[in-house]
């Protein structure tokens, strides 16, 4: 039998086999990873990270576009979640109107249905919020403070006799002789930061960086959003404040 024809067959095909065959690649890659991990391959740490046994608070307010939360190095308070609103008066007539404030859109002039301008935004309120956006109301003074218990928990009624606290610094205590005093409001997100803050205060004033705090914004947050919240980071004692940014 002549095998020549089937021989030459294989010493074609073979090579063309090889050629369109796909193999894995195997690439090794040194990596050095931080020290004093644990995670070296050649020397494995074996003893913790020194602990931080200092005394600060480390007090941050992060700032979102919806959201205000406290933190500090034992953790985070509860999220204030909250719904904006800007109050704006017209150049030309000064006509007086807020709206609920929507990312990338400008207001129109209830009357005249012009759009407005930056520069006509009078101010910017924050009103506290459940998990339904409902906004949350709560009882002020008549000078506009926020009432709350010795707790320093905001109030939603009051009785005659009862014993009560504005939010001032320090706090004004009130003997409810007249119920009809207080008046029901939109409860302030600026208002309840500064009442956490001074609870906060009153907690850790022997940190060894109790009048400082940071304030962490994201980008896209209004400036003068963070304006206010500092200006009630200074009623609640914190004179020290360092403004960072949150990375996207």
């Amino acid at each position: 039998m002549d095998l020549k024809p089937f021989m030459n067959l294989m010493v074609v095909l073979i090579p063309m086999l090889l050629l369109s065959a796909e193999f894995a690649k195997v690439a090794i890659i040194d990596i050095k990873l931080p020290e004093n991990r644990g995670s070296q391959t050649r020397s494995t740490v074996k003893e913790a990270p020194t602990e931080d046994k200092s005394n600060k608070l480390l007090l941050t307010a992060i700032i979102t576009d919806s959201v205000v939360t406290l933190g500090a190095k034992g953790g985070f308070l509860p999220s204030l979640y909250y719904r904006e609103y800007h109050r704006y008066i017209a150049k030309d007539d000064r006509t007086e109107f807020t709206v609920e404030y929507k990312q990338g859109e400008m207001p129109k002039h209830p009357k005249t249905g012009r759009e407005m301008t930056i520069y006509e935004r009078f101010d910017i309120l924050l009103y506290v919020c459940d998990e339904n956006r409902n906004v949350l109301k709560r009882l002020y003074t008549k000078f506009d403070e926020l009432v709350t218990n010795f707790m320093g928990e905001p109030m939603e009624s009051v009785n005659v006799g009862d014993t009560v606290f504005a939010l001032s610094n320090p706090r004004r205590m009130i003997i409810v002789s007249n119920s009809a005093e207080f008046v029901s409001k939109e409860l302030s997100a600026y208002d309840q930061l500064q009442n956490r803050l001074m609870k906060i205060k009153e907690l850790y004033r022997e940190a060894d960086d109790a009048d400082d705090i940071i304030i962490a914004a994201e980008n896209y947050v209004i400036y003068d959003k963070i304006i206010q919240i500092m200006d009630k980071a200074r009623a609640a004692e914190y004179p020290n404040i360092s403004i960072a940014k949150l990375r996207s």
